[in-house]
């Protein structure tokens, strides 16, 4: 049995379906992050906003990117960030497994990662051949 990541569009219904929830609102934040930039929360600990909806994360020598920029505006990942989200990161991922485990959001944190792992492999795919057509063209 084969089990399929979800699409970008049910990844967005998911997303705006917490956001209208009240007392989810909060946890809709975090998943747009692990959708957007395909990170853990762990992982989201200390970032920065960088140029371009970017993010710099502790370790990284260079910025994360989303594959998808417009999701960062979409769902106003940086407007809407928790005001004191450092310290409530703990219990917002903590939230956050516990609404997954009990199926109130239909899209696992492995799922969102498997997602976007998947999209970034097609992007840079389709923009690889690209970059061999310009250098076979120089050459010729």
């Amino acid at each position: 049995m084969t089990h399929t990541p979800p699409n970008d569009q049910t990844i967005v219904d998911e997303y705006f379906k917490l956001r209208t929830n009240r007392r989810r609102s909060r946890l809709a934040w975090l998943f747009g992050m692990i959708a957007t930039y395909g990170l853990t929360p762990d992982a989201l600990e200390g970032f920065s906003w960088g140029p371009e909806a970017s993010i710099y994360i502790q370790g990284k020598r260079r910025p994360v990117s989303p594959v998808h920029p417009q999701w960062a505006i979409i769902f106003r990942l940086k407007e809407e960030q928790p005001r004191n989200w450092q310290d409530c990161l703990q219990s917002l991922s903590e939230q956050l497994y516990c609404a997954m485990a009990y199926q109130k959001v239909g899209v696992n944190i492995t799922d969102l990662l498997l997602s976007h792992q998947m999209r970034k492999r097609l992007y840079r795919s389709v923009k690889r051949p690209r970059k061999v057509l310009r250098h076979l063209a120089s050459v010729s």
